[in-house]
């Protein structure tokens, strides 16, 4: 993808593979039927893929990362492990990363932070919000053992799917404390040349969404402000697309119908943090109604 002359590239690490409605309390198996397409036919039953990864900007003289998957040892649903040749696969070194955003710290987004107690990225800046380091890593934080139907506001910080003792943010991060740069995008804050960090809160209290401009050009780099394209374009009005782990809902939703509005007004293409291939799509209207369109290179 390209914004302007901002060259974005997919790094996938793996994918979780979950049904439908996993994520959505409130989805009926018949309100996912309009997006049977971005179901993905695994194991004989059609499942929601969940690409876990990040992506590579660049944007002039600055070599940016963007998230970085559930790290090396996934736990289950989670699979992966393939964000380092990934990275490789560009041709780049690590050492020539000059900055690393994180659109929010939860353990699918940071998990190559660092690797055997060493920045992963040793020369790059870590760009953190300081809203989610400080829920992150505050005294209280902590993960669960409990059943997310006991639990669902805590799925992703729940043990059942990581392994604490190596994915907690306060793990992760310690190797690369002496290179964060801390943020708060309550503001539109200008992050880099061409990288704005705009508030996405309510996913997790410190959720960016990263706008890339380029010569009279936009894109979104959504992070988990949304999980799946339907959140673009239905607009939530029976509660279907309540995700499970949102710190904040009335936040959240807000936040969506937000850049929602701005995507359908401006045309703005955007990529989430766990779209099929970490695949850029637009809105569009078809007969009249708003549907998401991959955009294919």
């Amino acid at each position: 993808m390209k914004i302007g002359d901002i060259e974005i590239l997919p790094l996938i690490d793996g994918e979780a593979i979950v049904p439908g409605n996993a994520f959505y309390p409130g989805l009926k198996d018949e309100e996912w039927k309009p997006y049977d397409a971005l179901l993905e036919p695994v194991f004989h039953q059609c499942v929601h893929l969940n690409t876990l990864g990040g992506y590579l900007v660049k944007a002039g003289d600055r070599l940016i990362v963007v998230d970085g998957g559930s790290g090396p040892m996934p736990k289950f649903p989670f699979a992966g492990g393939g964000f380092r040749s990934a990275f490789a696969a560009t041709g780049y070194n690590r050492a020539d990363v000059t900055d690393v955003v994180y659109t929010h710290l939860h353990f699918d987004h940071i998990g190559w932070a660092s690797w055997n107690g060493e920045s992963f990225f040793p020369n790059a800046t870590y760009h953190i919000d300081q809203r989610d380091w400080n829920w992150f890593l505050s005294p209280e934080f902590g993960f669960t053992d409990e059943e997310v139907a006991n639990s669902m506001a805590k799925l992703e910080l729940s043990a059942d799917f990581c392994f604490p003792e190596n994915d907690a943010p306060a793990v992760r991060l310690k190797p690369v404390f002496n290179q964060i740069e801390f943020l708060q995008a309550d503001e539109e804050v200008e992050l880099l040349p061409g990288v704005v960090a705009l508030d996405g809160s309510g996913h997790t209290p410190g959720q960016v969404v990263l706008e890339l401009r380029s010569n009279g050009e936009k894109g979104l780099l959504l992070g988990d402000l949304v999980h799946a394209q339907p959140e673009l374009v239905d607009d939530n009005d029976r509660g279907q697309w309540n995700f499970i782990s949102h710190t904040d809902h009335d936040r959240a939703h807000e936040a969506v119908e937000r850049f929602r509005k701005r995507m359908w007004d401006e045309k703005i293409p955007a990529a989430g943090g766990h779209f099929p291939g970490l695949r850029w799509g637009h809105v569009v209207t078809d007969g009249g109604k708003r549907v998401w369109e991959d955009i294919r290179g």
